[in-house]
């Protein structure tokens, strides 16, 4: 014979295979016997032609609501079916209510949130802290929009030792998710990486979708290395800026929240330099006090030829340090000065302030070696100022003296380029 069960043991069975059965659904049908509780919770029934479903709308949802609901409105409504034990009644718990004619990416997007935020990947305890001083960045965005271009920017003017890693990759239209996804996973296999910056620059939210996607979103959530999700303006939001580590409302700031300014870090060293002598004085200072106290005591006057050695003794000690620690903060004055003209040597605007360019092909390719080129092509010569634009005429090879290194090109994968 089977078990008996009380009405509270059914209901409980029953609400269990229910509430953990069903995942979380989109209903559309007409509101009714809409009630705005003085709890502020919303209770009402979505209905269409052939049933009904009640529903309940608790105070922490519907404070995003931005319209006044009523009856007769039709609308679509995102929740996950529960059992009210006390009735015996399945109903849908809302956590969205839109009117209807939203949009399906909106409801895409509230229904991809909700269901990642179940999993835990939009907890904010599973932030990862960025490095305090990066020494390698690699950027999954696109190698020709103004978003790289202000990332390049930013960085190497606030860090200039900061080496660049791109992956670059088609930030909107079909197979954009698969290649954003694609890039951040190959640059997330570096060991010689600190830190991963994925975004582009503004637009509708249709050319922002490859970031609201599932793959993408995966594999942020899955990356080793903290990641900076910088896409759009900041006024919009996607699903790749709730599962990084830190959101950045736009790329600069992104660059801006990844590396120190070397000003600053000069600065907090000069501080520090600065109180170290000044408690070494102090300290000094006060043994120096506590000795003259000593030797004027009663006990020690009869030694009175010893203790005034000791004190001679104890001034040569204190000019000593004295004149070692002038050494020593002369030697940390030099070093912090040298290290400041070492980071402003290597800014690379400074050396193009200096009379130098850069050239690119009209592929958008650094320009290395005129190997390769023929006349008549096109050359852009990037300098100080702006830009050129300018035809090959005539082409000359000859042997050069060392020069500056370009940036490195990551070894694996033919689509990562050096920034």
């Amino acid at each position: 014979m089977p078990r008996r069960h009380t009405v509270s043991e059914a209901t409980a069975l029953i609400k269990e295979c229910i509430e953990g059965s069903l995942p979380p659904l989109w209903v559309v049908g007409e509101l009714s016997n809409f009630v705005a509780h003085t709890s502020g919770h919303f209770y009402f029934s979505l209905k269409d032609a052939g049933a009904q479903l009640r529903c309940a709308m608790f105070r922490n949802a519907n404070r995003r609501i931005r319209f006044r609901p009523r009856d007769g409105m039709e609308c679509a409504a995102l929740g996950r079916v529960g059992v009210y034990a006390r009735s015996g009644q399945y109903q849908l718990i809302v956590e969205r209510l839109l009117p209807v004619g939203t949009g399906e990416l909106q409801a895409a997007f509230e229904a991809l949130k909700l269901r990642l935020a179940d999993e835990g990947l939009l907890a904010t305890e599973r932030k990862r802290p960025l490095p305090a001083y990066p020494s390698s960045i690699g950027l999954v965005t696109s190698p020709t929009g103004a978003a790289v271009r202000d990332l390049v920017e930013v960085l190497k003017r606030r860090w200039p030792p900061i080496r660049i890693l791109l992956a670059p990759v088609r930030v909107q239209g079909k197979g954009a998710a698969e290649e954003i996804a694609g890039g951040l996973a190959r640059l997330d296999r570096r060991m010689d990486l600190d830190l991963i910056v994925v975004g582009r620059g503004g637009g509708s939210l249709e050319d922002l979708w490859a970031f609201n996607e599932e793959r993408v979103a995966r594999a942020i959530a899955a990356a080793r290395h903290p990641v900076i999700s910088a896409v759009g303006h900041e006024i919009d939001t996607t699903i790749s800026d709730l599962v990084a580590d830190l959101r950045a409302p736009t790329p600069s700031a992104a660059a801006e929240l990844a590396v120190p300014d070397y000003r600053d870090v000069l600065a907090t060293a000069g501080l520090q330099r600065d109180r170290a002598r000044r408690a070494l004085l102090r300290r000094l200072g006060e043994l120096r006090l506590r000795l003259e106290v000593v030797s004027r005591s009663h006990a020690l006057r009869s030694p009175l030829d010893r203790m005034r050695q000791e004190i001679q003794h104890a001034d040569a000690l204190l000019r000593r340090a004295r004149q070692a620690l002038e050494r020593v903060c002369a030697r940390t004055a030099d070093r912090t000065r040298h290290l400041g003209e070492r980071l402003a040597a290597l800014n690379p605007t400074a050396v193009l302030a200096r009379g130098y360019a850069l050239a690119f092909r009209a592929d958008g390719g650094l320009l290395r070696s005129v190997a390769g080129l023929e006349r008549g092509a096109a050359v852009r010569l990037e300098l100080a100022d702006g830009s050129l634009v300018c035809r090959v005429t005539s082409v000359e090879e000859r042997s050069s003296d060392a020069s500056a290194s370009p940036p490195e090109m990551p070894p694996e994968g033919d689509n990562d380029e050096q920034a």
